[in-house]
């Protein structure tokens, strides 16, 4: 059976009624309409408002004959066998209502009708429509002669008679087009009886959603390992990982895509993006038009509204309070309005939520270092000022600690063969593609060998992952030089979920070929022969002769001080006189800098192979008031050799280490149980915690929860609050906390329950 909420479940949201999608296009439609002149404009296109379309349309109405003789065979009610149909889908955990089925595979129905059918004077046309101006000649009027025998393909919609009973019913077995539009479809039953050709037209009520289908081979989103197809269709659970290169971790997701509201703003948005019916058969466009309205950042009625910044107002959601999809999902849909606010992985839970709820495998992907070139270079710039080694940052293209993006499985018949699978694609407003904030989707295959021309984005992709970057001395003059590049240190540890489990999975080879081959900088190379600056030769400058090893804390608790070393070697035979500029300054994931809380200058003689060290000690007092969400301490090293007029320059940046929250709740639990839940941490800083908030969610348990906390947590003391739950579902259920305060944020921790049914 699908998943249904308990009558006391105050948190379930509210499913918009289905007449407002016509109602919400038809108003679009005016609006288009008037924009093109109206009817002033008679010569460029016929207006027909929706109610004369249809009444025209005379498929569409019902025809009710004079049955009191009771020789017309007139349909009454259908039964889609839900339990039955679900099970087989594998859609028995969507909540809502009516029947979801995938696109491609059989499903049975039984027409039920006033009198006993008869197959020698009787025949039955099941009729299925799509949308709010249902047309057979665009494919959203399928009319299936319901035939007595025949063998059901999926290269088209058909129909066969499955068995007949005594009692005025009959079983129809379906099958719906591998390619079929996916969405919500209106079903009527046409009957034409004895010899006189009596035709009989009812719509039911009741209606169905078709879905991809991954089960499928002939559907495009077609996946052949079942665990895979578990994990990136069916699995609410996800990890998303967070952090740097060096020290990362994975913060609990509930992507909760079987939940109503789920199912409903993800069609609610493919009609406000206005999506032509026709198109919402090809899994390609349908990724990259919920890209687009995963975010409203160009005011396209998207859903979340992208922010980074140290304020937000008290009306909103900051990003690290979000843990899953379904919260952000219910306040759209209630509101119709941008929800606020989110960042990178918040968009990329969001977007998973999306595809998978309407049948498209798909994954959060995490990069670490990841570029954004603003120029289409393929390169990744940074300057610095010559006269003090300074960093010009305004002049910087920016390296996120991490990015957030996804992966959808789907083929790709617009491209030559081999680039079906893994299409990477991104909802968080960057840059615009074909004038809308989106991204993707790109074969990571092409990205992988660099063939930068494959649609959609595919130099911007390329760039985040395996941009070289190149530091440039910037001159009093404002003329440049290039004084190095580093050529490993962009696109590191690329990870997501494993497949059957929470641990991480790198799939940093999927993206790149290991780092200094030969094939990694054939791909590198071929990429910048389409880049903004092919003709600009940046590579091979020669190194110093002295080396620069910046050594940076891997782990570092926030509240606690912490040194970084740097160890200055002279390689050659001769006597060297380095200088070197080393500072701290505090940052966003993002790479943004900020408040700059510490500096060192040094100027120092390397006798010939002397080596020698110094440190950059950074106490709590500097950096803590400074800190950001995101707990991010960015060091900058700059070195010259005054013999050979060489330079170095690295970037490098340490995350604080923030504590975990301690759940309890018990073991196992029966359905319909209130249970507590006793969530505790210690405060790690010096100073006391004020203005705390806990944000529960609970998949299965009701609807998300704020909690504020009235007290402090004064330093060095621990934090316990406890509340309670309901259990409404049965499974293995997972119990997500976020806590916040003015001085800390992203504190999180979840649990895992068992709930029963109860005897």
């Amino acid at each position: 059976m699908p998943r249904r909420r308990s009558a006391n479940n105050a948190g379930s949201a509210t499913t918009p009624k289905r007449l407002r999608r016509s109602e919400r296009i038809a108003r679009r439609r005016v609006n288009r309409d008037a924009a093109l002149g109206g009817t002033e404009n008679v010569g460029r296109r016929r207006f027909v408002a929706d109610g004369e379309f249809n009444q025209n349309n005379l498929v569409l109405n019902p025809i009710e004959e004079d049955n009191s003789k009771g020789t017309v065979l007139v349909a009454t009610s259908i039964d889609f066998h839900i339990t039955a149909n679900r099970e087989g889908h594998h859609t028995s955990e969507y909540d809502l209502e009516e029947l979801v089925i995938r696109r491609g595979q059989e499903f049975v129905v039984t027409l039920n009708f006033e009198r006993v059918f008869d197959p020698e004077t009787d025949s039955i046309v099941l009729q299925l429509t799509y949308g709010d101006r249902p047309q057979e000649s665009k494919g959203t009027i399928i009319r299936l002669p319901v035939k007595q025998d025949a063998t059901l393909t999926n290269d088209d919609w058909s129909a066969v008679i499955e068995s007949r009973d005594k009692d005025s019913s009959v079983k129809v077995k379906v099958i719906s087009a591998a390619d079929a539009i996916i969405g919500r479809y209106r079903v009527f039953a046409e009957t034409v009886s004895g010899t006189d050709k009596i035709v009989s037209r009812k719509e039911f009520e009741e209606t169905f959603v078709l879905l991809f289908n991954a089960w499928c081979k002939e559907d495009e989103v077609y996946m052949e390992d079942d665990k895979e197809r578990t994990e990136y269709v069916l699995n609410e659970r996800g990890r998303i990982w967070q952090g740097t290169a060096r020290n990362h971790s994975p913060l609990a997701w509930n992507f909760g895509q079987f939940e109503d509201v789920c199912t409903e703003a993800s069609l609610y948005l493919l009609d406000k993006a206005e999506l032509a019916d026709g198109a919402r058969s090809n899994p390609l466009i349908v990724i990259r038009c919920l890209s687009a309205m995963s975010n409203s950042n160009d005011e396209d009625g998207g859903v979340l509204t992208g922010r980074w910044s140290d304020t937000y107002p008290k009306s909103s959601t900051v990003p690290w309070a979000w843990m899953g999809s379904v919260a952000i999902l219910e306040e759209f849909m209630q509101r119709k309005r941008a929800v606020k606010f989110g960042q990178c992985w918040v968009f990329s839970g969001l977007l998973t939520t999306l595809l998978r709820t309407l049948g498209i495998p798909s994954r959060s992907v995490t990069n670490f270092e990841s570029a954004h070139d603003t120029d289409a270079s393929m390169t990744i710039d940074f300057h610095w000022k010559d006269e003090d080694d300074s960093a010009l940052e305004e002049y910087n293209d920016s390296v996120w600690n991490f990015h957030v993006w996804n992966e959808a499985w789907c083929a790709r018949p617009d491209l030559p063969s081999g680039y079906a699978g893994w299409q990477a694609v991104d909802a968080t407003p960057q840059e615009l593609s074909e004038g809308v904030m989106r991204c993707g989707p790109a074969p990571v295959k092409a990205i992988r060998e660099g063939s930068v021309y494959m649609p959609h984005d595919a130099p911007f992709i390329f760039s985040e992952v395996n941009g070289d970057k190149v530091h440039w001395t910037v001159k009093e003059d404002g003329s440049m030089k290039v004084l190095g590049k580093e050529t490993n240190v962009i696109g590191v540890n690329i990870s997501t979920k494993a497949v059957g489990s929470n641990h991480r999975n790198d799939i940093t080879h999927e993206y790149k070929h290991a780092e200094g081959s030969a094939e990694e900088r054939e791909a590198v190379h071929k990429a910048f022969r389409y880049s903004s600056r092919r003709k600009h030769q940046v590579y091979d400058v020669p190194p110093p002769d002295v080396t620069f090893t910046l050594d940076a804390p891997d782990e570092v608790t926030v509240g606690d001080d912490f040194t970084v070393f740097i160890e200055l070697k002279n390689t050659t035979e001769e006597q060297r006189t380095v200088s070197v500029r080393l500072s701290a300054v505090c940052s966003y994931y993002t790479g943004v800098t900020s408040e700059r809380v510490a500096t060192n200058h040094y100027t120092e003689s390397l006798g010939p192979g002397e080596n020698k060290k110094f440190d950059l000690p950074i106490s709590h007092e500097a950096y803590q008031k400074f800190l950001k969400p995101d707990s991010m301490v960015t060091i900058y090293l700059k070195g010259n050799v005054k013999e050979t007029k060489k330079s170095y320059a690295k970037i490098d940046t340490i995350r604080m280490l923030k504590p975990k929250l301690t759940i309890k709740v018990p073991e196992q639990v029966s359905i319909g149980e209130r249970f507590e839940v006793k969530v505790s941490f210690e405060n790690p800083l010096p100073d006391p915690l004020t203005n705390g908030v806990l944000h529960v969610e609970a998949r299965g348990m009701g609807k998300s929860l704020v909690i504020p906390l009235k007290t402090r947590i004064v330093a060095g003391s621990e934090m316990s609050h406890s509340f309670s739950l309901v259990a409404q579902r049965s499974g293995e259920k997972e119990i997500l906390v976020n806590f916040s305060c003015d001085q800390l944020s992203g504190v999180s921790g979840e649990a895992d329950v068992k709930v029963a049914y109860s005897d």
